[in-house]
């Protein structure tokens, strides 16, 4: 009998701290801002499985949002670059 692979929620993958502290540095954003990166699953037909979504919230200020259509494991440094250089969602 194959053993269950232990179930994660989405958002806990171990690389979610690395990529909101890189997200943190590039926007050079203050300590009072939060910054939420979750995985979530992707049903249109034209997207992968999961895709992550990061959002910051400044205390004072606009929040913005943007989205990547892959994992946060599969996610570079050179992406969030190119990532956080576009306008945010709904902007």
């Amino acid at each position: 009998m194959k053993p269950i692979e232990a179930w994660r929620p989405p958002g806990q993958n171990p690389r979610t701290a690395e990529v909101k502290e890189s997200v943190r540095r590039l926007l050079g954003l203050e300590e009072d801002a939060a910054v939420v990166v979750r995985e979530l699953a992707c049903s249109d037909e034209d997207c992968p499985p999961l895709e992550t979504v990061i959002a910051v919230l400044p205390m004072d200020g606009t929040p913005r949002r943007w989205t990547l259509h892959r994992p946060v494991s599969d996610i570079t440094e050179e992406d969030l670059r190119a990532l956080l250089a576009r306008e945010p969602e709904g902007a």
